[in-house]
């Protein structure tokens, strides 16, 4: 049964990829102009990407170890290195499975819990939530302020038929958990009990916001993550410069923080390994709404992928094999 579940979840993901780079074709219109935009870019451009990017990785290992000290105590592993391995897992893995895989490695070694450990990763991802969810609320006036009708092909959207967008979702999801109150309040036996388990989970994930902590352990937490996406935006922008260096530098920033937050967002839906088609499209999607060409929109989503889908995958994958060469030699 876990077997069909996950050969399921296996071709969901790769469907909804396809359908997504099936869009990507839709939008563009010139993919002769994306080949020559990246295959054009400056080499000391991609370096200093890469540079920035590894800097927050950096960060990400600094919160992390931040984390893991306050939820579990010391450690002996590398955790530097557990971090890359674990980013370099996301890009192989569907739909951030990565994530698992570094649980699963720290289990093994500190002889820990897999859910105490998965509650170190979960901590981490909800404040990256949070932090890209606050770049979206900052951004949008600011945007708005420069460009109150955005263009899309040859039609005028007002950027609040946007947000009656978000709110049809809200309402959606409104709609769900009403659904879920009435079942809850049928009390029937087999509901009761998958719903125990699950509060029970979510409860042994959460448990970092579960206890009271000292104030500064969430404010080091909190600019800890601000500083890890300014960082990974940066990137972004890096890149955008190079496409776009005739629009105002002003506005970019904050065009940057949205598209940088709705493509690293869009991580939740199932997609390929390192969410390819995913990435692409909504971070095309993203700049075509805010006013930037598809050509080029997508010009800089694919080649910051890459940034960060090539290098920490190679590193990642270098640690695995030293590893591995390590244990036979002390065979």
């Amino acid at each position: 049964m876990n077997k069909i579940k996950s050969n399921l979840y296996n071709l969901l993901s790769i469907v909804l990829s396809i359908l997504f780079i099936y869009g990507l074709v839709l939008i563009i219109n010139d993919f002769d102009e994306i080949f020559s935009n990246i295959s054009n870019l400056n080499i000391r451009v991609i370096s200093t990407a890469s540079i920035v990017y590894f800097l927050s990785v950096y960060f990400r290992y600094l919160r992390w170890k931040l984390i893991y000290k306050e939820l579990i105590g010391n450690y002996k592993f590398n955790m530097l290195q557990e971090t890359i391995v674990g980013y370099m897992a996301n890009n192989i893995f569907p739909f951030r499975l990565g994530e698992l895989y570094r649980v699963k490695r720290i289990s093994d070694k500190e002889s820990e819990g897999f859910i105490k450990i998965l509650s170190t990763v979960f901590t981490e991802r909800f404040t990256d939530v949070l932090a890209l969810l606050l770049f979206i609320i900052i951004s949008l006036p600011f945007i708005r302020e420069f460009n109150s009708k955005i263009q899309f092909e040859n039609n005028e959207i007002n950027i609040f038929d946007i947000g009656i967008s978000l709110l049809s979702y809200i309402f959606i999801f409104i709609i769900f958990i009403i659904i879920s109150f009435i079942l809850y309040r049928l009390k029937l036996p087999y509901i009761k009990k998958a719903i125990l388990i699950i509060t029970n989970f979510i409860s042994s994930l959460t448990i970092f916001f579960n206890h009271k902590r000292e104030l500064n352990k969430y404010s080091y937490l909190t600019i800890l993550s601000i500083i890890i996406w300014l960082i990974e935006a940066i990137v972004y922008y890096v890149i955008a410069i190079e496409f776009l260096p005739n629009h105002n530098k002003y506005e970019l920033i904050y065009i940057i923080l949205i598209v940088c937050s709705i493509t690293n967002l869009s991580g939740v839906i199932p997609s390929l390994p390192g969410n390819i088609g995913g990435f692409e499209f909504f971070g095309t999607i993203s700049f075509i709404i805010l006013g930037i060409a598809s050509a080029a929109g997508a010009s800089i989503i694919i080649t910051v992928h890459l940034i960060l889908f090539v290098p920490i995958s190679i590193i990642g994958i270098i640690i695995l094999i030293l590893e591995k060469l390590n244990l036979i030699k002390n065979q």
